[in-house]
C-alpha cells in the first residue's frame, strides 16, 4: 500500500502544471488579471488617476509573479506578459460591450478559475488567488479617488472577486 501511495504521488508530483487545465481554463487564468484590474478601475473610475491605474495593471502582475516563489502563478505571467496589448484589449472591448454585466461577468470567471484551481495542489491555487487579489489592490492604490487610496467600492469590487475565488477579502 505504501508504494502504491509513493508511485501514485511521482506520478502526480512529475505532471507539468500546464496539464492540469484545458485551454479555455488556462486562457481564463491569463486573462483574469486584466479582467480583475479593469473591474477594479471601473469601479472607482479616476480620470487623473487612470495612468498609475493602468500602469499598475501592466507592471505588478509580474512583479508579484516573481515575488510569489508559485510555478503557476510564473507560467501564468510568462504567458500573458507577450499576449497583454491583445489581452487587455479584449477585456476593454468586452468592457464596452456590457458595461453594466462587466463586473458580473469577471465574477463569474473567479468562480469558473477558482473551480479549474481545484485540480492543482492547493498552495499553487492559493498562490493564483492571492496573486490576483493583490494585483487588483495595486491597481486601486494607485489611484486616489476623492482623496481616498482605497475607495469603499474598490474594496467592495475586491470583496466580491475574493468571495469568488473561495478568499476572504485582505481589506
Amino acid at each position: 500500500m505504501g508504494d502504491l501511495f509513493i508511485f501514485r504521488y511521482s506520478v502526480e508530483g512529475s505532471m507539468p502544471i500546464r496539464e492540469y487545465f484545458g485551454d479555455d481554463d488556462w486562457k481564463n487564468l491569463e486573462s483574469l488579471p486584466y479582467a480583475v484590474s479593469i473591474t477594479v478601475m471601473a469601479a472607482a473610475p479616476s480620470l487623473l488617476g487612470a495612468w498609475g491605474e493602468t500602469r499598475a495593471m501592466l507592471e505588478e502582475p509580474p512583479r508579484l509573479a516573481a515575488a510569489s516563489g508559485s510555478e503557476l502563478v510564473g507560467l501564468v505571467s510568462a504567458g500573458m506578459q507577450p499576449r497583454a496589448g491583445e489581452l487587455i484589449k479584449e477585456q476593454q472591448n468586452l468592457m464596452k460591450q456590457d458595461q453594466m454585466g462587466y463586473r458580473s461577468r469577471t465574477i463569474a470567471a473567479c468562480r469558473s478559475a477558482a473551480t479549474a484551481l481545484a485540480t492543482v495542489p492547493p498552495d499553487e491555487a492559493e498562490s493564483y488567488k492571492r496573486w490576483l487579489l493583490q494585483i487588483g489592490e495595486k491597481v486601486a492604490l494607485a489611484a486616489k479617488e476623492h482623496g481616498v487610496a482605497f475607495s469603499d467600492p474598490e474594496k467592495a469590487a475586491l470583496g466580491e472577486i475574493a468571495v469568488a475565488l473561495g478568499l476572504q477579502a485582505e481589506r
